[in-house]
């Protein structure tokens, strides 16, 4: 849950372009008001063990809490927004098809206006609650404050954030994430550098937390691949213009250049063109989100995808009929656009939660912790992709690197990228 894509996976802060295709979509979620309720309730379907005894025999009766804690008004209200709409399809879907033990999923958003002092207020209202599982805990400076204050009161946080910040095991004992780390994205584009014989690397944040920490980890993956780092170029997140940001990286020497930030792809687009310039641009997944193509870009460039075509493969083999039938309800919220496939891999979230729960038979936030930590193979809705979180203990992100791959900025069905070779 949370804001995705195919391209970049949840990472918190979706480009202000998504709004464009939430048109259709904002009308039938609540942004007014504190809380709403996406999807609870319902039948459950069969398969799973009952709960009166067995696999999941200390789980309490009734459906599994979880939350969304996320700005659904104020200047952050388009990811918030996307964030319900996502969760609520894979909520709905889940509680369709599936069960954990016989339960469903109750999930409810919560909305903290981007607010930190209003963020914490509903943090502390959720733990009170009790046996609450949160999927989304904002955004930003909002999620800063209350995720210690959830780590605090040892409550799960089960996400697809990316920043060594948020999900490193010692300060972040009961928050896991279902997608790859920012190390992860970084060793990507060094190794697609190092493979192609692209080197004199420089790389161009926006100065956001997630920017900064990626960037500073392909700084040092690039040095220790001995390739040649050039610098690394800051601009604000709020720029229009990088032409002069642009052009000091041209005359800098840079030739491959790493885009590490959420905002200001479409001025880079733009200003690469304006001032002549040709770099091969290696994306971390950031190009994905503004349909950025191949022809925008000089030759070469790529973009970081968590979930692709593989060439040769028929898209088939991605599209089974649960990935379709979750495609085709997020295209109906939001239309088709990169932001369409979210739900793939938002999907994974529920199913890390249940995975937990049923290892555990208990709702108790350490041993759920303890069950994911040890949790090697957890198959998701996406073929051949099985998240493991024993693989770096230190850092709780179970996306396997093998999955991740750089990507041609070619879009097949649904806007999902095909893998480069």
């Amino acid at each position: 849950m949370g804001q995705s894509c195919m391209a970049g996976f949840r990472h918190k802060f979706l480009p202000i372009a998504v709004g464009t295709v939430l048109a259709l979509g904002v009308a039938a979620c609540s942004s007014s008001g504190s809380s709403s309720s996406a999807a609870s309730g319902g039948s459950t379907s069969g398969g799973s063990t009952s709960s009166s005894g067995g696999l999941c025999s200390n789980i309490p009766a009734g459906p599994i809490k979880i939350a969304n804690v996320e700005p659904l008004s104020g200047p952050t209200a388009t990811s918030g927004t996307l964030t319900q709409i996502e969760s609520g399809i894979e909520v709905n879907y889940f509680n369709a098809h599936d069960s954990v033990c016989g339960h469903q999923f109750a999930l409810s958003n919560y909305n903290d206006k981007g607010d930190p002092a209003t963020s914490l207020g509903i943090a502390r209202q959720l733990v009170a609650q009790g046996n609450v599982i949160i999927v989304n805990d904002s955004f930003s400076s909002a999620q800063n404050q209350i995720q210690p204050y959830f780590m605090e009161q040892k409550t799960l946080v089960v996400n697809g954030d990316g920043a060594n910040a948020l999900f490193n095991a010692a300060q972040n004992p009961y928050a896991y994430s279902t997608g790859p780390s920012n190390a992860q994205y970084a060793q990507l584009m060094v190794n697609w550098a190092k493979s192609h014989n692209d080197n004199d690397i420089g790389i161009l944040s926006d100065g956001t937390s997630f920017s900064v920490e990626l960037a500073a980890d392909a700084e040092a993956d690039v040095k220790a691949a001995g390739l040649t780092f050039v610098k690394t170029i800051t601009y604000s997140p709020t720029a229009i213009d990088l032409t002069t940001q642009l052009t000091q990286a041209k005359e800098a020497g840079i030739k491959t250049l790493f885009p590490t930030g959420f905002t200001g792809i479409t001025a880079m687009v733009q200003g690469i063109k304006q001032i002549g310039w040709s770099p091969v641009v290696v994306g971390w997944g950031g190009l994905n989100d503004f349909d950025v193509t191949a022809a925008q870009l000089p030759a070469g460039a790529v973009d970081g995808c968590d979930i692709s075509y593989a060439p040769g493969q028929p898209t088939s083999t991605l599209l089974t009929p649960e990935n379709v039938a979750l495609l085709n309800a997020s295209k109906a919220k939001i239309g088709l656009n990169p932001q369409t496939a979210g739900v793939l891999t938002g999907y994974f979230d529920l199913l890390a939660i249940k995975w937990a729960i049923e290892k555990a038979n208990s709702l108790d936030a350490t041993k759920l912790a303890a069950a994911l930590s040890a949790t090697s193979s957890m198959p998701t809705n996406v073929p051949g992709l099985n998240l493991n979180w024993t693989a770096t203990p230190s850092v709780h992100n179970g996306f396997p690197s093998a999955s991740l791959k750089e990507c041609d900025l070619k879009q097949g069905p649904y806007d999902i990228l095909y893998a480069a070779s």
